[in-house]
């Protein structure tokens, strides 16, 4: 699968779904579903993402379903995050409800 690259001058407003992996360095408001997402550091997602794995350096506020969620030192979540294992650099910040698969 290829690898979808979302730059940062683009701001989408929809649902998004891949079978592959996707990497936001914009801002997309809506739903984002794929086998890896990638968050980069001036990207954000204002919705939901569903994925294997969510890697964060920028933000996401909404809600979270991963099963292997990574957030970098700059990374912030607003969201209610279901996931089955957690690896948080030191100055990430999660504001919500943490539960675990």
């Amino acid at each position: 699968m290829a690898k979808t690259y979302l730059s940062s001058d683009l701001k989408l407003e929809g649902n998004i779904k891949s079978q592959g992996d996707i990497e936001i360095d914009g801002a997309v408001k809506g739903q984002v579903a794929a086998k890896s997402v990638n968050v980069l550091g001036s990207g954000s997602v204002d919705g939901s993402v569903s994925s294997d794995s969510l890697a964060v350096e920028g933000m996401v506020d909404g809600s979270v379903n991963t099963n292997d969620l990574s957030i970098a030192a700059t990374g912030q979540i607003k969201a209610d995050v279901v996931y089955q294992s957690i690896a948080t650099a030191k100055g990430a910040k999660v504001e919500g409800t943490l539960k675990t698969k």
